[in-house]
């Protein structure tokens, strides 16, 4: 009864500060908001241009991460939500430097981690099957950079990365009422970069993909 009243609580201090944030300060707009917590495994898929004429940058392999935070969707009618949230993101950067001149190859690789704010549109279908509906989720993230480090100890190609980078996002998933008013639901998303997140580096331009599958709870 005690996790229950703090998670009651916590729920309304959320979505009275994520309404006031967004300039939504209605009772009855309030009350159809849903909290959920997801976790999401990730595949990082790094694009890389090279600007130099004796480098060639190549992505050497695709790092396995994840993403898991809070969530919150906006009712705006019975099937159609405002989705957003808080989410902590781990991510990887590697690639191979070859000097084209000498054939010389060094391979190196960069952790991130980002704070992650989506800001996207949740559309449900009606029901499929019992207490069932399939989702589509388009929209765009806004990510900033926290920490970031080079995993070997000569990485030293990329000086440092920019704070803020953001993707378009889309998603595609299967929801399923587990109670009166709690939710499973499970998808796939795909996040495509739209930053050179590599700023401070001439040579290169990067961005980061994300390929993801999505499993959480809804209240």
């Amino acid at each position: 009864m005690v996790a229950c009243r703090i998670f009651m609580r916590m729920k309304t201090f959320f979505c009275i500060v994520l309404a006031y944030l967004l300039g939504l300060h209605e009772p009855a707009f309030s009350q159809s908001v849903k909290l959920g917590i997801k976790l999401s495994p990730t595949i990082i898929f790094n694009r890389f241009v090279s600007h130099s004429d004796s480098i060639a940058i190549n992505n050497t392999q695709n790092d396995k991460r994840f993403t898991f935070g809070l969530t919150a969707d906006f009712g705006l009618t019975d099937n159609y939500f405002f989705s957003t949230g808080v989410l902590y993101s781990l991510r990887k950067v590697t690639f191979a430097a070859v000097n084209l001149n000498s054939g010389e190859s060094d391979t190196e690789q960069y952790s991130l981690e980002y704070i992650e704010l989506p800001l996207t549109l949740k559309l449900y279908t009606n029901d499929i099957g019992v207490d069932s509906k399939i989702y589509f989720q388009p929209g765009f993230t806004l990510d900033f950079l926290v920490n970031w480090k080079g995993i070997n100890k000569n990485d030293n190609r990329v000086n440092g990365f920019y704070f803020f980078d953001s993707s378009f996002y889309i998603g595609a998933g299967l929801e399923k009422m587990l109670g009166v008013t709690t939710a499973f639901f499970a998808g796939l998303f795909y996040q495509r970069g739209l930053v050179d997140i590599a700023n401070k580096n001439d040579d290169i331009t990067l961005k980061n993909d994300l390929l993801g599958l999505d499993l959480g709870l809804r209240f």
